[in-house]
């Protein structure tokens, strides 16, 4: 890592920028349905998995159906067999992601007829084989285009807004370290900056303060 590397405002979206994708993605995907289409349906799910695990596009192109533990109600996770340098982690899922999940996995068997046998990739292409890291990544770009969010974030920045807002929301460090999946915790303490959304917050706070 390099040691003047940071999460500027422009390496992740706002809560704003984030639910506007997910809304825009999801009327797509209904309209879709309803016209018998696919592709809104797969790029909705690949969005939502993105926004919402912090997953690297490698380990997402990895994933197989046996990979999502999603019965449980009260400890759904999904694992990651294969992440960076080889290293296998559980990743664990909140119940909006793991409904969607479970959508898409019934959408694939009742409404497209695919298997969904456990060996079986979650994302695939048209030879039944895992997509590639490349075609999420055009997914994804086609999304955010779509939706007029800005043209420069990649999927890795759903990524890094996973690991902003998920340590904002929990100020549990450790946790965003095992979600994300780092080695080093040092990577992980750059999502522990300050919000943008917060400065003008913290900078009225001295109003508050008593005279002396």
């Amino acid at each position: 890592m390099k040691t003047d590397y940071k999460i500027t405002r422009d390496k992740f979206m706002d809560d704003k920028e984030r639910e506007k994708l997910i809304k825009f993605c999801k009327e797509k995907s209904e309209l879709d349905l309803m016209k018998g289409r696919i592709t809104w349906v797969v790029r909705y799910t690949l969005v939502n998995l993105a926004l919402y695990s912090g997953l690297r596009v490698s380990e997402i192109a990895k994933l197989k159906i046996q990979d999502l533990n999603l019965d449980k109600v009260d400890d759904p996770y999904l694992y990651v067999r294969n992440g960076k340098r080889g290293k296998s982690r559980d990743v664990y899922l909140d119940k909006e992601l793991v409904k969607e999940l479970k959508k898409y996995i019934s959408y694939k068997k009742k409404t497209l007829k695919e298997s969904v046998e456990p060996e079986v990739p979650l994302f695939a292409g048209r030879n039944g084989k895992h997509s590639t890291t490349t075609t999420l990544q055009i997914s994804f770009k086609k999304a955010i285009e779509e939706a007029g969010l800005n043209p420069k974030y990649s999927i890795h920045n759903a990524r890094h807004t996973y690991g902003t807002h998920l340590y904002h929301t929990t100020q549990n460090l450790r946790y965003v370290q095992k979600q994300i999946g780092h080695s080093n915790i040092t990577m992980t303490s750059l999502y522990a900056d300050i919000l943008p959304s917060e400065n003008v917050k913290l900078a009225n706070m001295i109003r508050n303060v008593g005279s002396l």
